[in-house]
């Protein structure tokens, strides 16, 4: 009976002990997934804000439709936390980069500045030498032709991947920004880009081209022509209709 009874209690306790057991198994992998749960959700958030503010700079607008500069068209604000907000800052940095220096340019370069070089205002005040207007120009183009320089370094992968190579982030991050950055699509629509304004390069080097070449032309025959009423006055054909032709030339750019 004795052993019976001590058969029976070891029956009740070994059963305690396997519930108490699978209690414990149980509790820990609520408590694994509960984590792992945060740690996905975190994660998502964190990616799809980071998602969000791409979308956003994609679609920011540098230039108004005068082609005047937009006052901090970038959002820099940080919406991200940890190492997501390092790879955030560093693409909103990129960004930002490509956003001054286009603004630069529109500041620089805009069709008024042209028009009121090719005045008659211009040519009387800075006449016959035009010592003024050459330096404008030149500034000018120096302005467009470092714009060029500029976006081409840009738009290189390799240059918008090495600004998350000093980062103190894991790969895993840098892979994240890398993707974000760049594409197959990102990247062709980026050498088309430069090769269309490349192509404006051109443009605007011949304009600025030929408003040289009206300067030169006037300066070079300053007895021939002068100012009357607001209008120039040749003295001979020949002078008058070589202006013509060079007009001509820059109304055609």
């Amino acid at each position: 009976m004795e052993n019976e009874k001590i058969e029976k209690e070891n029956k009740k306790t070994g059963k305690k002990s396997k519930k108490k057991v699978i209690t414990t198994i149980i509790i820990i992998v609520v408590l694994i997934l509960l984590i792992v749960g945060g740690f996905v959700f975190y994660h998502a958030n964190q990616i799809g804000k980071l998602v969000s503010e791409v979308n956003k700079m994609l679609n920011i607008e540098m230039v108004d439709a005068e082609g005047n500069a937009i006052e901090n068209p970038l959002d820099m604000e940080i919406k991200t936390t940890g190492s997501y907000a390092i790879v955030e800052r560093t693409l909103k940095d990129y960004v930002n980069e490509v956003v001054t220096e286009t603004q630069k340019l529109s500041n620089a370069f805009n069709e008024e500045e042209i028009v009121k070089l090719a005045s008659i205002d211009t040519i009387e005040e800075d006449g016959p030498d035009f010592i003024n207007s050459k330096e404008k120009i030149a500034e000018l183009r120096e302005t467009v032709n470092s714009y060029v320089e500029k976006m081409d370094e840009l738009a290189n992968e390799n240059y918008i991947y090495a600004r998350i190579d000093d980062k103190d982030v894991s790969e895993y991050y840098k892979e994240l920004y890398r993707n974000l950055a760049t594409d197959k699509e990102t990247n062709a629509s980026l050498e088309q880009s430069i090769d269309e304004l490349k192509s404006a390069q051109e443009e605007a080097s011949s304009v600025l081209d030929g408003l040289e070449s009206i300067f030169d032309f006037l300066s070079e025959n300053k007895n021939e022509w002068e100012i009357q009423e607001g209008q120039i006055v040749f003295m001979t054909d020949s002078a008058y209709e070589e202006y013509t032709n060079l007009i001509s030339a820059l109304e055609i750019m």
